[in-house]
C-alpha cells in the first residue's frame, strides 16, 4: 500500500467533510473522485467508470452510483478503518 497515497486520501477525507457538514455542498473534484477510487480498490472495492460519468462498483456492494457517492463510499470504508470496523 502506498502510504503517501493514503494519507494523501486521509488528508481530503477531512476537507470534504469539512465541505459537506460545514458548507453544505457536496460537490466533488475529479480528483477527490480518483484520489477515493484508488483508496477503495486498496481496500478491496473495484470501480469502473462508465460513459455516463457514473461508476460501476464491484464486490459485495455491487452498483451504479455518481461521482458524490464513490467518495461517500471512500469515506465509509475510511471511518470503518478508522475505528477498527470492517463494512460488509
Amino acid at each position: 500500500m502506498n502510504t503517501s497515497s493514503t494519507t494523501s486520501f486521509e488528508a481530503i477525507a477531512d476537507t470534504i467533510m469539512y465541505r459537506w457538514s460545514a458548507e453544505r455542498d457536496v460537490w466533488v473534484s475529479p480528483s477527490e473522485v480518483e484520489q477515493a477510487r484508488a483508496y477503495l480498490e486498496r481496500a478491496g472495492v473495484l470501480t469502473s467508470p462508465l460513459p455516463d460519468g457514473r461508476f460501476a462498483v464491484s464486490g459485495n456492494t455491487a452498483a451504479t452510483i455518481e461521482a458524490t457517492r464513490i467518495v461517500l463510499l471512500g469515506l465509509r470504508h475510511l471511518h470503518a478503518a478508522r475505528v477498527g470496523k470492517r463494512l460488509a
